[in-house]
């Protein structure tokens, strides 16, 4: 019987006698590769196969029939010691039915498939290439020029052999392993949290933290980590079978430009820096003045240090804090800059900005000279930078004009001899041209003090400072926008304030009324050059904004 079941496997689904003799097969060991072949790739033969089934039932029921002639005996006998109906077992014409018939011939098969895998030997059935008679029922022929060898070493490898759906030989290794997968963690930085408590939460050993925090320090300082930051751990297999885990990589982004990371190394662990490649942007903005200019602003989405510049641009011509009212205008397009991963990183430089004071338009256009200088100038190339700024501080209130006044703290009137802006403690003040420093130190009612030579008969002076900018002394250079010093209220002062004075040739002036040589106006290729560049600024600007008023501004 197994040998006939062999047969049909090969006949049915062409599974040769050689891969059948490569190792020990029992009966149930067919059976399952004929179920399995059958399921994959003999579809096709699934309706002989039914059809000989039931040519088999039909078989055996006539068997049952010739066999057993006196079934109607046999079925009356079951209704009386039984109780069985007639009519259950028998149709009218005396003949046996098919809820008998079937489950009795499938009975009948299962016993004789049964039995004759049984009467074999217990063991595998061998089909070495000594038992002939097998190896002729199967292939029909004789395999003299069968390699011994090759069978031999066919049966220890621990393979099994299947066909492609191209008739291949396809080996696939019995009970491989996959090899064990890095594993990865992410942790972000909470309230309180110190770097090593991070560490130490993702399951890294006080030693390792401390070999990690060293190897940072060379381009991060851990103590500055703040509460958001993200960082990413990987660790890698010391094994295949993954019996335990190494910190193979750590990386912490230190804001959306930069990024940490320290790999393991033979020597321990290695630290760079990583620097993202960034995407500049432009955009647009504009705000109708209200209330204050950063109040409109911000009220019109223009972040407030794209404004803060426009004001530092204006500060030659334009005294934010008199000049400005409720009507005005201002638009700006400027820089944004994004990491490689489409996260914002900063706002960049104002390219272009348009003013309107009380009916007049005031547009500046950002240009980079030959020599590498750059500047803002207006439409007709004149730099809006002057020999001295109008107003050498941010956002602050003029309190105090120049001129006679009663002394708040003195308390009789006396002359002032500057101007007074009212700002909170810690402003910065800038140079308000480029110069010398001739004085940087306390002087009396003046409190801290900084005097700045611009030329043989100009010079400035700031006083009631809080402190000195970083490396401000006596005979040190400056540029004008320098940061020389804060505001406070040293010296004979009611409040935090800057005192600012203009002298010409060693007097006091009226800063708002002093006449300052111009700044740099361009000619030549250079003229042609930023003309060329206003254009293209305008078309860009139109383009983001939508405002024909920029290209119109030209045309009138």
């Amino acid at each position: 019987m197994k040998l006939l079941w062999i047969h049909w496997i090969q006949y049915t689904v062409k599974l040769s006698p050689e891969k059948m003799l490569n190792k020990p097969i029992s009966a149930w060991r067919l059976l399952s590769i004929g179920a399995r072949k059958i399921s994959i790739q003999s579809i096709r033969k699934i309706g002989p196969i039914c059809i000989g089934c039931v040519r088999f039932m039909t078989t055996m029921s006539k068997a049952i029939e010739k066999r057993f002639p006196k079934a109607q005996e046999i079925a009356e006998f079951l209704s009386n010691t039984m109780n069985f109906k007639h009519r259950h077992l028998l149709t009218r014409d005396g003949r046996l039915r098919l809820r008998v018939v079937v489950p009795v011939s499938a009975a009948a098969f299962v016993g004789v498939f049964t039995l004759a895998s049984f009467s074999m030997d217990s063991q595998a059935f061998q089909m070495g290439p000594d038992i002939s008679e097998p190896r002729s029922l199967i292939s029909g022929q004789a395999h003299d020029d069968m390699n011994m060898a090759d069978l031999s070493n066919a049966r220890e490898k621990r393979l099994e052999r299947y066909e492609n759906h191209e008739g291949k030989v396809e080996e696939v290794a019995l009970f491989q392993p996959e090899p064990a997968k890095p594993r990865e963690k992410s942790l972000v930085v909470g309230a309180g949290d110190t770097l090593g408590a991070v560490m130490q939460r993702a399951g890294l050993g006080a030693s390792e933290v401390y070999k990690l925090v060293q190897s940072m320090e060379e381009h991060y300082d851990p103590r500055r980590i703040r509460p958001g930051q993200k960082l990413e751990f990987r660790f890698d297999p010391v094994d295949e079978a993954g019996s335990a885990y190494d910190l193979a990589q750590m990386t912490m982004a230190v804001d959306p430009l930069h990024v940490v990371s320290l790999t393991r190394g033979d020597d321990g662990f290695e630290s760079v820096m990583i620097e993202k490649e960034t995407v500049t942007k432009m955009n647009t903005g504009k705000a109708n003045i209200e209330v204050s200019l950063y109040g409109s602003a911000e009220k019109a989405g223009i972040p407030s240090g794209v404004i803060a510049q426009a004001i530092h641009i204006y500060s030659w011509d334009v005294d934010f804090q008199r000049d400005v009212r409720k009507g005005d205008l201002i638009e700006v397009m400027y820089e944004e800059v994004f990491s490689e991963d489409g996260e914002k990183v900063k706002n960049g430089n104002i390219v272009y900005a348009r003013l309107n004071i009380n009916g007049q338009d005031i547009p500046v256009y950002r240009y980079e000279m030959k020599n590498g200088d750059v500047d803002y100038f207006d439409e007709k190339g004149a730099s809006m930078r002057k020999a001295l700024m109008k107003t050498p501080i941010d956002g602050a209130r003029l309190s105090s004009g120049f001129g006679m006044r009663h002394h708040p703290v003195l308390g009789y009137d006396k002359m002032h001899k500057g101007l007074d802006f009212a700002a909170a403690t810690g402003t910065p003040i800038y140079a308000a041209g480029d110069g010398t420093i001739e004085r940087a130190n306390r002087n009396g009612g003046y409190g801290n003090y900084v005097r700045i030579r611009h030329n043989s008969n100009l010079k400035t002076a700031y006083a009631h400072m809080h402190k000195f900018g970083k490396g401000i002394s006596a005979g040190k250079r400056v540029k004008q926008g320098d940061i020389i010093g804060y505001v406070g209220t040293t010296g004979r002062s009611t409040g935090p304030h800057l005192h600012y004075e203009v002298l010409m040739n060693g007097a006091q002036v009226n800063p708002k009324t002093v006449k300052l040589p111009q700044g740099e106006t361009l000619v030549g290729e250079e003229l042609k050059n930023f003309k060329a560049q206003v254009a293209s600024i305008r078309g860009e600007f139109v383009k983001l904004s939508g405002n024909p008023k920029l290209a119109l501004l030209e045309d009138q």
